[in-house]
């Protein structure tokens, strides 16, 4: 059983960018819809799967140079109406992705960015939310 330890070289990709060594925090939340399944005569409310649902956040460090964090997420798709465009984030950037390294990719599109926050004497940090514009899909090779 591999046990993935402690985690300092994430990984996440905008639109073809690698941003890893800006983010302080990537996180992954899949899910799947409930639809109601219940009729009248059962005695459990049953549930049955719906569409898949997924939701990247990422805190990173602020960067408002060439290729970096604002520039890259402006230009991918900051804007309303975009498409989507490709996000992906793994567990390890260093190692070779294989079944107990696994990466996520999908068409996505920015349905939230702070550009900067954080309190007086602080990093300043961006906080971006990416919504599913296409699926998900795991890679283990």
């Amino acid at each position: 059983m591999a046990i993935h330890g402690l985690w300092r070289d994430g990984f996440i990709q905008i639109n073809g960018t690698d941003l890893s060594d800006h983010a302080r925090e990537i996180a992954l939340d899949i899910g799947i819809a409930e639809l109601p399944d219940n009729v009248h005569g059962d005695y459990v409310a049953k549930v049955r799967a719906g569409l898949e649902d997924w939701t990247i956040t990422v805190t990173f460090l602020q960067d408002f140079a060439a290729s970096k964090v604002d520039v890259t997420l402006i230009s991918a798709g900051g804007t309303a109406g975009h498409p989507g465009f490709n996000v992906i984030v793994g567990g390890d950037k260093t190692t070779a992705v294989s079944a107990t390294n696994p990466r996520y990719s999908g068409s996505a599109i920015m349905s939230s960015y702070r550009p900067f926050g954080g309190p007086h004497g602080s990093n300043m940090e961006a906080t971006a939310t990416f919504r599913p514009a296409g699926r998900l899909t795991r890679q283990t090779a």
